[in-house]
């Protein structure tokens, strides 16, 4: 365990500067302030986010845990008090200002730590402008929650039909991390959402069933599949299911930050001039390494 600091706003400059002549990683949790049903504070994405970079950070020196976006794309998500939205292109422009400042700042890895649905979208476009942008650094995310790691930890021990907002899964990871936040007692199911073949979705991608296909991308307003604010069963959530998930994310999140240390960063040829004769001897003929 680390016993440095892994937070990147309390460092001084000359620190930073340091980090970055390390080729630390800088981990940037990406999250919202929104409704999560009757029985969760607003900040669940938030804090859920930042506890896995947090932990991830505290397995692995070679990374700094950035200052958290905090808020998201929410305009489908606004029949209930407490949530906030930003334009889906503020964040956009927003998040490939952060990443720029830091690879300006001499970091060359950046990982984004996604904790809201809604904000997958957002999220490929950051990492995709923020690399053609920057063809000299290495920008990649991911969603905590879709992480493989995270599927093989809970999913054994899910005990409601899915997982989407305010459900078993968020529940379980806040018990984890702040039981006096939670309010079980206000905890409801609520699977109001109309499921199909095409129309399903669950954050840790289990399937309703075997002969279920690969969803739609569809996101009607939130309202109308759900009365509460909840998809999902938090009654069935323990702090026990959450400590699992958060554990296997924070593992899975320190191996990637040695993966993206580890991989050269190429710069972009330019094949428009390029023999094509030449080109096909350099392909390879097998992905094996």
């Amino acid at each position: 365990m680390r016993t440095d600091e892994i937070y990147y706003e309390r460092l001084t400059w000359p620190k930073i500067r340091e980090a970055a002549a390390a080729d630390k990683v800088v981990i940037i949790p990406f999250a919202s302030i929104e409704q999560h049903g009757p029985h969760l504070p607003v900040d669940v994405d938030l804090r859920l986010a930042s506890e896995v970079c947090v932990r991830a950070a505290k397995r692995n020196p070679n990374s700094l845990v950035m200052t958290p976006m905090a808020f998201g794309f929410e305009a489908h998500h606004m029949a209930w008090p407490g949530t906030i939205d930003v334009d889906w292109d503020l964040l956009v422009k927003y998040g490939v200002c952060v990443v720029s400042s830091l690879i300006r700042g001499g970091f060359k890895r950046i990982l984004i730590i996604n904790g809201h649905g809604s904000n997958r979208p957002l999220l490929d476009l950051i990492v995709r402008l923020s690399q053609i942008k920057h063809p000299e650094a290495l920008v990649a995310g991911q969603s905590w929650f879709a992480l493989g790691a995270v599927a093989k930890a809970f999913q054994p021990l899910q005990e409601s039909e899915h997982t989407s907002h305010a459900c078993e899964l968020e529940t379980a990871a806040y018990l984890a991390i702040d039981p006096d936040r939670v309010d079980m007692e206000q905890a409801v199911a609520d699977y109001s959402f109309r499921r199909g073949p095409h129309f399903w979705s669950d954050l840790t991608g289990r399937r309703p069933d075997p002969d279920s296909t690969v969803p739609l991308v569809v996101m009607e307003y939130f309202a109308t599949g759900s009365a509460t604010g909840v998809r999902g069963d938090p009654t069935k959530a323990t702090a026990e299911k959450g400590e699992a998930a958060l554990e296997a994310a924070a593992n899975e999140v320190s191996e990637i930050i040695d993966e993206i240390r580890q991989r050269e960063i190429l710069p972009p040829p330019d094949y428009r001039d390029a023999d094509v004769e030449e080109l096909k001897r350099r392909a390879r003929p097998t992905g094996r390494r």
